[in-house]
């Protein structure tokens, strides 16, 4: 070991002080940077275990695919691994109380099925040959019909049929009312052992109109399969599946595969590739500034050691070389403990939020968000960390080495006196006087100090800022594209199938089931594609009609705009109006109730890639001009006819097949009075999506303006719980102890976990991600200072010899502190709002948003500052107190 490495050595072991502070600053920004890097990775472990567990591993599938494709499937080189599903057919339940799933699905498994998909075992066992079956829970739940394992099923099994074609699964029951417009042909009967019982399986669609039950494939050439499969290339996925399956079903495992960057939407991954880009990029800033303050002060004290190595011969060279190993030594300790302390550090908060991600999500899956730790994640944060450390020493080791040797050792560059630059101004003196004056001549003369804390506050305000507008314009992006319904469970009420009980008793019964936390219920009716008169459309979304449809609309021109009615039960209702202070009694008049318009639409330019948010209507819109009903979906009706006393819409297919659909009188061939335009809803009511109003009514007006065809209309409850699982199953014991169906009460929530997941953990990373940004900024402040005012002993003690009293102290300490302060934020919230803006860019990019500036965020980072200066300043004035001048006077830093 060379001279200068070994003179390195023993001045990092005689100022320990100063060197345990700079190691601890390594151990925090490497701890910091590990954190982020862990957490990605556990978060990004946790969901695939969650889609894993709900969706399957598998990237693509098929379906209705013939027995002959499946071996050239198996030879495919593309295809990494394959398993299918064999669909032997449809058995009628006739004790099923679902009317909409009168049929028991029966799908034979080959080897792979169980493992690679979600078939979850609640009793029993697997089926081990094709005279085996296990049966899905909710046949028993949903559907009123119940098992035991052992029992025999002797099912007659047949095919779907409905215009000369075979209907599967994915097909809801094609009829209004049990089936009649579907035909159900028998073709043969089995014999099953029922040997255990599973839960719902997420390869059944809701709308379904048969429970899954799964045996054993019993390679029957005849039957159809579904088939799941990955792909050695997942990029070439789309193009694969496209050329594959041409003519078939086929869908893709999107949220399995999102987690590895893979999407057709590429200019949705772009947006959060450009804010993680932005992410990295405040850590490093803020974890150099961190550590070079640590180096800049050490540097600056060794400033009088390097003059005496340079006096006796050693090069500038050789002492860069010696700040260098001085990080590389720090390095050493600070880089692996700072790894340790990162992962520490998340374990102990993943074991300690472990039931809060169940919770969020309603306690219904068993993936457990963990530490995970890859070696990629402990590579990035080594490197990182390194280089932080390195570039953080050489910066001031550069400006150092240039110091001449008699400059360096009489410490001429560090403290300056100029009459003209120490001159104060007389208003200081009297605002806040001799210390006011005092402590700002010191500011001039040691400007490096006063300049290294006042950068460390204005790193410290951008990185606060910037965290909290990354974290906000991902979240807002975030639910630009991902925006689940807020309710939790659906309870479908039919009037003429529930006699029993009035509609208030059964929602009242619902409503108090233990874990309800909100409640309300609707009749909702679409219109059908009304025309709308573009003279009361925005002019922002004719704008966009012009781009993205090639349609230039003009005041006295219709358009189709989708319309939905909500009628709202009046509590819930009259609640809303409340919340937004709207006039409740010119919008709930009995004798005329107005609407209220909830306008907020998300639209996505396929050209562009690109989502934009807007409002459809005109903002000073009082009616809006609407046409009688042409058409919906594209088909157009024939005629309308009187039937039953009630005037229908007859619609003709090109077959001469005819179906009927009610006509809305109230709202046909006239204008609409608006009772308020809103961007905001009440919970029940989904986002629109695509050309698509609301109009919002209380329940009470519904016979006023759907006039005769109210009675016919059907009632959805709709629950926010805490835990949906557990809701769920009260509510279908106190349905049965009714005596009600239950087929009719649905758990949206399951449906939804995914889109939930992601929305929860993009909520937890950003508000953690604020926290770690707000520790480095503490942490930076606080060395800054502290050390500064330590630095400062000698200059203390002096001002004691000649009889500054403590209370003078204060007050020249109080205004640093302001001095402090003001710059740090005079600099800091300009720079603050440009990275906010440079953010808005990036987001900008892939979704249609408006720019704004967190000010909660910037009112909190103002009185932080102060906090945390003024915190500082008091502890370490309060080691200052307990100097002895002598002993500080004293004191040579070497």
């Amino acid at each position: 070991m060379n001279i200068i490495n070994k003179v390195t050595l023993k001045a990092l072991w005689k100022n320990k002080v100063r060197t345990i502070v700079t190691i601890i600053g390594i151990i925090l920004s490497v701890s910091m940077i590990t954190a982020v890097t862990t957490i990605i990775s556990s978060l990004q472990n946790y969901l695939l275990e969650l889609f894993i567990e709900q969706d399957g591993d598998w990237h693509g599938n098929a379906s209705g695919i013939p027995y002959d494709k499946l071996a050239e499937l198996a030879e495919d080189p593309e295809i990494e691994s394959m398993t299918t599903i064999q669909n032997i057919g449809y058995s009628f339940l006739e004790e099923s109380r679902n009317k909409y799933k009168p049929y028991l699905f029966i799908a034979g498994m080959d080897g792979r099925f169980a493992s690679t998909m979600p078939v979850k075992l609640t009793t029993g066992r697997l089926p081990e040959n094709p005279s085996e079956i296990i049966l899905p829970a909710h046949l028993e739940t949903n559907g009123g019909v119940k098992y035991s394992a052992g029992d025999v099923l002797e099912l007659d099994i047949g095919i779907r049929e409905y215009d000369g074609a075979c209907l599967d699964q994915n097909v809801p029951l094609m009829g209004p009312d049990g089936g009649e417009s579907e035909r159900f042909t028998v073709k043969e009967r089995r014999i099953y052992t029922v040997v255990g019982f599973y839960e719902r399986p997420s390869f059944e669609p809701f709308s379904a109109p048969g429970y899954t039950a799964l045996t054993i494939d019993d390679g029957e050439k005849t039957y159809t399969y579904d088939v799941y499969l990955k792909v050695r290339h997942p990029r070439e996925l789309y193009d694969f599946m496209d050329e594959t399956f041409y003519g078939y079903k086929r869908t893709i495992n999107n949220d399995y595969l999102r987690l590895f960057g893979i999407s057709n939407m590429g200019s949705f991954l772009g947006v959060f590739y450009g804010l993680g880009a932005i992410l990295i990029g405040i850590i490093m800033f803020g974890s150099i500034s961190l550590i070079y303050n640590a180096f800049s002060i050490s540097v600056s004290e060794r400033t009088k050691q390097f003059g005496i190595l340079s006096s006796v011969g050693a090069t500038k060279r050789q002492l860069m070389r010696g700040v260098l190993f001085e990080a590389f030594t720090l390095s050493t300790a600070g880089i692996p403990l700072g790894i340790l302390a990162g992962i520490l550090g998340i374990g102990v908060t993943f074991k300690f939020t472990e039931g809060l991600f169940s919770s969020l999500l309603g306690g219904s899956t068993k993936a457990v968000l963990h530490l995970h730790v890859t070696w990629q994640a402990i590579v990035i944060a080594a490197v990182i960390g390194f280089v932080t450390v390195l570039i953080s020493a050489y910066i001031p080791a550069r400006r150092a080495k240039n110091v001449s040797a008699i400059d360096a050792i009489r410490m001429t560059r560090d403290v300056r006196i100029e009459a003209r630059k120490v001159r104060t101004s007389g208003l200081i003196y009297k605002l806040f006087g001799f210390e006011g004056m005092l402590a700002r001549k010191n500011f001039k003369r040691n400007r490096k100090k006063y300049r290294a804390t006042v950068v460390s506050l204005f790193i410290s305000i951008v990185l606060f800022v910037s965290a909290s507008s990354f974290s906000s314009y991902l979240k807002k992006g975030t639910g630009a594209v991902i925006d689940p319904a807020e309710y939790d469970i659906i309870f479908t009420y039919t009037p003429d199938t529930a006699e029993k009980y009035t509609l208030n008793e059964i929602f009242d019964s619902l409503s108090n089931v233990n874990g309800v936390t909100e409640s309300g219920y609707a009749v909702m009716n679409s219109l059908y594609h009304p025309e709308i008169d573009a003279g009361n459309l925005s002019d922002e979304y004719l704008e966009f009609s012009r781009k993205s449809y090639n349609q230039d609309l003009k005041e006295g021109e219709y358009t189709y705009i989708n319309v939905m009615q909500y009628f709202i039960n009046d509590e819930v209702f009259r609640r809303f109006l409340e919340e937004n202070s709207m006039d409740i009694d010119f919008i709930m008049d009995p004798n005329n109730p107005r609407p209220v318009v909830y306008d907020y639409v998300k639209l996505f330019h396929y050209q562009e890639e690109k989502y934009y948010t807007m409002e459809l209507i005109k903002k000073d819109v009082k009616t809006i001009n609407m046409t009688k009903m042409a058409s919906m979906d594209g088909l157009f009706f024939s005629r309308e006819e009187e039937k039953n006393g009630r005037t229908q819409y007859i619609y003709t297919d090109d077959y001469g097949n005819e179906m009927e659909f009610p006509a809305q009188k109230a709202l046909m061939d006239h204008s609409i009075e608006v009772g308020a335009l809103t961007a905001k809803k009440p919970f029940m009511v989904v986002t629109n999506q695509g050309r698509h109003i609301s109009l919002l009514y209380p329940y009470s007006a519904a016979h006023k303006v759907l006039g005769e065809d109210f009675g016919y209309s059907t009632v959805q409850m709709f629950f926010k719980t805490k835990n949906h699982s557990a809701v769920y199953e009260k509510m279908l014991k106190v349905l049965s102890t009714m005596g009600l169906g239950t087929g009719e009460l649905y758990d949206y929530a399951e449906s939804l976990e995914s889109s939930r997941a992601i929305i929860t953990v993009i909520d937890v990373f950003s508000y953690g991600f604020i926290v770690l940004i707000s520790l480095i900024a503490a942490a930076n402040v606080f060395n800054t200072i502290s050390t500064n005012i330590g630095l400062r002993r000698r200059e203390f003690a002096m001002l004691k010899s000649i009889g500054m009293t403590q209370k003078m102290f204060n007050k020249m300490m109080n205004y640093e502190c302001l001095l402090y302060g003001i710059k740090g934020l005079l600099y800091g919230l300009p720079v603050s709002i440009g990275v906010t803006y440079l953010i808005y860019q990036s987001i900008k990019s892939g979704l249609e948003t408006t720019f704004f500036i967190p000010w909660y965020s910037i009112a909190i980072a103002v009185g932080s500052v102060f906090l945390v200066v003024f915190a500082t300043m008091l502890y370490s004035m309060d080691k200052i107190r307990k100097d002895n001048p002598i002993d500080a006077l004293k004191e040579e830093n070497l």
